[in-house]
Order: structure tokens, then C-alpha cells, then sequence
């Protein structure tokens, strides 16, 4: 024992004893703080599992994919969109006194629009080829789709044209939007077009022009 203790303990004369201070036991954490502190590392442990085992943000910036296959009706968000008996040659007659040649295939598609709830313009169209490559239509040059506004209650009619390597014939697909830059989270037509090597082969030496006319409300004259 100190000299201390023996001083803090020994009775002064005259007076009580002086007690020795109290030991402070060790600080124990209360359980209510551990409890918090476990519930987010659980939180953020079970965050990561979730972010990591599901890709969120592909699937919810991808198109909604209808598919159909020739003389199908695609119900879409906004249009009902039907694909009609494509055709296909190495000169195609765009209906403004020129021919346009190609060492590859010209394929032209007709496409019946029916506008839902508002007047409706696609802008977007592409053909997924059987070679694996994707053929963008625009709206303007040698491949392209210009349907106009469809109104509501009045079907709208025009042709659609690409210019493709005859090996992209067989299995294509086309791809038919609303928005011709940004698809995502929105309905998209994609088509069985229900072509064969026998196809492209007949349309790789077909010299007679296939017609790409102007779109119109008043439904194509049969040939």
C-alpha cells in the first residue's frame, strides 16, 4: 500500500475519516446506439447487394420492344403501326423523275400509321440486318422514312426505304419509334420482316424499279 492510501484511509485526529473517491468502472456502450449503428451498416451492406446484383439503370432506360411480323398490327403508346409485304431491286423510283442505283439492295417496306390520342409523327425507324449490322433510316438522303403527321382516326400510309447489303436481307428486322434520337422507356415496333436467302437473291438481280411514293392519307393503289 502508498504512503497515500495509508494517508486517505488512516482517521485524523479529532475529526471522521476521510473515504477514499470512488473507482469509475469502464464505459459501456449503450445498447441503443449500437443497435443504430448496426441497422445502417446493414442498410448500406444490403444497398450494395441490390445496386450490384440489378443493373437499374439499363433496364429502365431501354425501349419497351413490341414485336410483330408482316401484316401484324403493334399496338403502341401512341400509334398502331402495321408493316405491309416488303419488296426489294437494285433501282429504286422515289416518285420524283429520278432512278437511284445501288451495287447492294434497295428494300422498301410499306407502313400503315393509326395515331392514338393526338396527332403523331414517327422519327425514328432502323433495319436490324440479318448480317448482324444496323441500318439507320433517317428522315432525309438515300435510306430514309418520311410518314408526316398522322391524325387520329385517319391512317396514314407510306413506304419506308433502305439501302442494305444483300447478305443483311435474309432475317431483318425493322424498328419502328416516335422519337428519332432518344427511345428510351418508350414503345418501339420491331418487325419480322420474313425474308429469305432466296429473297435477297431474287432482289440482287432484279433490274426493275421497286416505287417509294410520297406518303399520303389515302391508301396505295394495288399494283
Amino acid at each position: 500500500m502508498s504512503t497515500s492510501d495509508t494517508i486517505a484511509d488512516t482517521p485524523v485526529a479529532g475529526g471522521p475519516a476521510t473515504p477514499a473517491p470512488p473507482r469509475r468502472s469502464p464505459a459501456v456502450p449503450r445498447p441503443r446506439a449500437l443497435g443504430a449503428g448496426a441497422a445502417v451498416l446493414a442498410a448500406l451492406a444490403v444497398g450494395h447487394v441490390v445496386v450490384t446484383a440489378f443493373p437499374v439503370d439499363e433496364r429502365v432506360q431501354a425501349p419497351f420492344v413490341r414485336t410483330a411480323a408482316v401484316g401484324e398490327t403493334v399496338e403502341l403508346r401512341y400509334a398502331r403501326v402495321t408493316a405491309g409485304e416488303p419488296t426489294g431491286a437494285v433501282v429504286l423510283d422515289p416518285d420524283d423523275g429520278t432512278l437511284l442505283a445501288t451495287p447492294g439492295v434497295w428494300l422498301t417496306v410499306p407502313v400503315t400509321i393509326d395515331a392514338l390520342g393526338q396527332p403523331r409523327a414517327l422519327g425514328f425507324a432502323e433495319l436490324r440486318g440479318g448480317d448482324g449490322r444496323t441500318y439507320t433510316v433517317f428522315t432525309s438522303g438515300r435510306s430514309s422514312f418520311l410518314p408526316g403527321t398522322a391524325q387520329p382516326g385517319i391512317a396514314r400510309y407510306a413506304t419506308l426505304r433502305v439501302e442494305v447489303a444483300p447478305e443483311a436481307v435474309a432475317g431483318a428486322h425493322l424498328r419502328l419509334g416516335l422519337e428519332q434520337k432518344d427511345q428510351r422507356r418508350d414503345d418501339v415496333a420491331d418487325i419480322d420482316l420474313g425474308l429469305t436467302p432466296a429473297d435477297a437473291d431474287a432482289w440482287a438481280a432484279a433490274e426493275d424499279p421497286v416505287l417509294a411514293g410520297p406518303p399520303s392519307d389515302a391508301p396505295p393503289e394495288e399494283p
